[in-house]
């Protein structure tokens, strides 16, 4: 006579097992996440090094094109549409330097500003903190910024265009760089100035991809740099200027 072998009874998972399940679902989903946002870190880098690229060459163009002569790296006064709009301001590097680019200038958008916070324009850096809402609209928030030492009052007090044939060491010295805005996290507690004006020195600089930023040098080529490379500790520009130079001349103090 056959036996009749019992029914197994079917078990469900253990909690321990489901906590193993959940913690192993949580890692990946972590791991997804972090490859993702560094994905993201990375096209946005390649982008804004694109722009910048971009922006080089139309900084060297220009200086061909006007006899040698540097834009200006901001108009007087205040920064906004109205001010940069001004006939008198058109030479100043947000103007002159997308126009020389095929793109509207600041002072051309004083009607339209929403143009201006549009991929398509050369001086849009994505991945840049831009105000989410409409007080973008009020001003311009510039995430790249003219080099604020190569432009010196005189004696009079006021600002010189200056001269590409006044810069010593024009592979070595930077022309543009990447801002610091309101939205933008400080590597370096010592930084300031981070009111997303048109002009900036190295205390200024923005780290926005895995704490590095981008520099646009003289003669149009650009580089990608921790703030370690611009300032100490205790927010002093890096002098001598034996490998970053900010001034027309290495020998100066950028201080």
């Amino acid at each position: 006579m056959m036996t009749q072998r019992p029914l197994q009874t079917r078990r469900g998972f253990t909690l321990v097992e489901l906590l193993v399940t959940i913690a192993i679902i949580a890692a990946l989903a972590a791991i997804g996440f972090s490859l993702a946002g560094s994905m993201r870190q990375k096209a946005q880098m390649a982008q804004a090094m694109s722009k910048l690229r971009g922006l080089g060459a139309g900084f060297v163009a220009y200086t061909s094109s006007s006899g040698g002569l540097l834009p200006y790296e901001d108009s007087p006064g205040s920064d906004d549409w109205t001010t940069a709009a001004k006939p008198e301001n058109s030479e100043a590097w947000y103007n002159v330097l997308p126009r020389q680019m095929g793109a509207p200038g600041v002072g051309d958008l004083v009607s339209t500003p929403q143009e201006f916070y549009n991929e398509s324009h050369p001086i849009y850096i994505p991945g840049a903190p831009y105000p989410k809402d409409d007080k973008k609209l009020s001003k311009p928030y510039f995430a790249v910024a003219m080099n604020s030492r190569l432009q010196r009052k005189d004696e009079e007090g006021i600002k010189d265009q200056g001269a590409l044939a006044s810069i010593i060491n024009p592979v070595r010295t930077v022309a543009f760089l990447e801002r610091g805005m309101p939205g933008d996290e400080k590597v370096n507690k010592a930084q300031t100035g981070f009111d997303a004006g048109p002009k900036a020195n190295p205390r200024a600089f923005a780290a926005r991809h895995n704490q590095r930023g981008i520099l646009v040098f003289v003669d149009g080529h650009a580089e990608v740099r921790p703030v370690s490379d611009l300032i100490d500790r205790g927010g002093q520009i890096k002098y001598p200027q034996d490998d970053v130079v900010w001034t027309a001349d290495p020998d100066e103090d950028p201080n």
